[in-house]
């Protein structure tokens, strides 16, 4: 790495290091915290299961935990992992990892030492992901709209454009070439134009005032964040649908109040 790159790494680093100060969230590279956490809530406030001839919900502190796990996945050292995020095209890292930690959750709270707290965690980091899939992919681009969301998260590993298929090929930030018709994200990358560079032909995820022009939908103020939102609440619901309809768990009252924090 250039010394010139490393200059720019660590102004980039200043500058988020300013947001945490101005009591801003986290990140400019993700769904904003607050819609996290918002998305979250508004899906654990209505999901319960039927078990045993009893209604479930989970309690307000594991829905509290699970929201604290969903946040720190916006923690700084978490910014250059694209697999966290989808960044970058890596939709194999990411479809990979969501369903990597679904088998986490359910063998934490299905194993004969149950480590309950620690799936908790692994569900609210999975959730970020799969949040940040609408808030950071074209899915919305290419014509999808609630509840027509990606079945194959949480099922099984896919991918997008090839590495070399422009998909921004004349603006980095505006869709155009194969960017139009397959699956690609913004990348992020540390450059001589700080978070501004993409691989030639690719698309940009777009930064606040430094390059603002990209793919995300992080906010209100990004175009297709009122599409992307719902979206990341149907998906966020279909996951855990995943989850309690395993046979490891579905009608296993005892496991399902271990995973809510269901003490009686």
């Amino acid at each position: 790495m250039t010394k010139e790159k490393i200059m720019n790494g660590i102004i980039l680093v200043c500058l988020l290091s300013l947001g945490f100060l101005l009591g801003m969230p986290s990140t400019a590279l993700a769904f904003k915290v607050p819609i996290h956490e918002q998305i979250t809530r508004e899906v654990f406030a209505d999901f319960q299961v039927v078990a045993g001839g009893q209604t479930l919900k989970f309690t307000d502190y594991a829905i509290n935990q699970i929201v604290n796990a969903n946040k720190h996945t916006d923690d700084l050292p978490n910014q250059a992992n694209s697999e966290m995020h989808f960044d970058g095209e890596d939709f194999a890292g990411g479809s990979k990892r969501v369903m990597d930690l679904k088998e986490k959750v359910i063998s934490k709270v299905t194993t004969e030492e149950p480590e309950s707290t620690s799936a908790r965690n692994d569900l609210g980091t999975a959730l970020h992901t799969i949040q940040d899939f609408y808030a950071h992919s074209n899915w919305v681009e290419l014509g999808h709209s609630s509840p027509n969301i990606n079945r194959k998260i949480g099922t099984e590993i896919f991918s997008g454009a090839d590495k070399n298929t422009p998909t921004c090929p004349t603006d980095p930030g505006t869709l155009g070439g194969a960017g139009l018709s397959q699956l690609t994200s913004g990348y992020f990358i540390l450059s001589n134009q700080l978070a501004c560079g993409v691989p030639q032909g690719k698309c940009r995820h777009g930064v606040p005032v430094v390059c603002p022009d990209g793919l995300n939908k992080d906010d209100d103020s990004r175009p297709g964040f009122l599409t992307a939102r719902p979206l990341a609440v149907d998906a966020t619901k279909d996951y855990l649908n995943q989850i309690f309809s395993d046979s490891r768990i579905t009608g296993n009252i005892n496991v399902i109040k271990l995973l809510m924090r269901i003490n009686n």
